[in-house]
């Protein structure tokens, strides 16, 4: 929140960014806590600049998080949807797979997957 060039607000609604005002946007885990997506990928479009990147990476296969809630997963198809929507071009599209470390499947006992998989998309932003 101290950062100058950043802006702490609701992705579904953020009027305090400026339209066009971003070379890139960017969300790690986050877009499945929000109440309308489709709204969220709205603001991200709305706020990247024409030629700016967007990156974003979201759970596949996760447990339940609400923190404060959780409401989505995504496929690599529903976010090539919501960012070609929004005037992007995909660059790529995927999953990434994690594994706890060994060490963590030995002593560990929690809510946490020992896998899991997480859908990224880059996008570039199109007049």
């Amino acid at each position: 929140r101290s950062v100058s060039n950043a802006i702490v607000c609701d992705v579904d609604d953020c009027p305090q960014a400026s339209d066009c005002g971003y070379d890139v946007t960017f969300s790690h885990t986050v877009l499945e806590h929000a109440s309308r997506p489709w709204r969220s990928f709205e603001t991200i479009s709305r706020i990247t600049r024409p030629g700016g990147l967007t990156l974003h990476l979201v759970p596949w296969s996760y447990q339940h998080h609400a923190t404060p809630e959780d409401n989505y997963r995504f496929s690599h198809t529903a976010l090539r949807v919501l960012l070609e929507d929004g005037g992007f071009e995909v660059l790529d599209v995927g999953y990434d797979v994690c594994t706890k470390p060994e060490k963590m499947l030995k002593t560990k006992k929690d809510e946490h997957f020992d896998t899991i998989w997480l859908t990224y998309i880059v996008g570039r932003k199109l007049q």
